[in-house]
């Protein structure tokens, strides 16, 4: 159930064509037309605007949020999802730098993402934004694999067989 008291942040990769930004949108749209009340704009992690600060102020700015879910529409985990976007949004990380590098790894899963407390974004760009929020930030899963995914890769092959 949507409250008022959560945003939701549908982020993309970013890219300087506008194909990636058409497709965001509109799966924002898609939302807002289904859940009116919902609280959700869309943003970028890097190369177009607007970027993860704008967008977490946009959400902040008028409204008395105590939680904000980010969802990178991704195919799949990377380092962007693994380390890029936690440390923009000013969250922890469970990538592990030895783990990545074939070092020893502790084989912990937990949940991630669900940070509670303060959250202080610096950016070295000057043009950046930062933004301050109090909540909770919770930074879901990429798409994976899924079924669904998969019957839309299946209706593309069969487009041109």
């Amino acid at each position: 159930m949507i409250d008022e008291k959560t945003g939701i942040l549908l982020l993309s990769h970013g890219s300087r064509l506008d194909d990636g930004e058409e497709v965001i949108k509109a799966y924002t749209d898609m939302y807002r037309e289904e859940f009116p009340q919902a609280i959700i704009e869309y943003g970028f992690m890097e190369i177009r605007k607007p970027g993860i600060p704008e967008t977490m102020n946009k959400l902040i700015k008028g409204n008395d949020l105590e939680k904000i879910i980010v969802v990178p529409v991704f195919v799949a985990h990377g380092l962007h999802t693994k380390r890029d976007i936690p440390t923009l949004l000013g969250i922890e990380s469970d990538y592990d730098e030895e783990a990545a590098h074939g070092h020893h790894h502790h084989g912990h899963d937990h949940d991630h993402g669900h940070d509670h407390g303060h959250h202080h974004h610096h950016h070295h760009d000057d043009d950046e934004e930062e933004f301050e929020f109090d909540g909770e930030i919770i930074l879901t899963d990429p798409l994976g694999i899924d079924t669904r995914l998969y019957d839309i890769i299946k209706d593309r092959i069969s487009e041109h067989l």
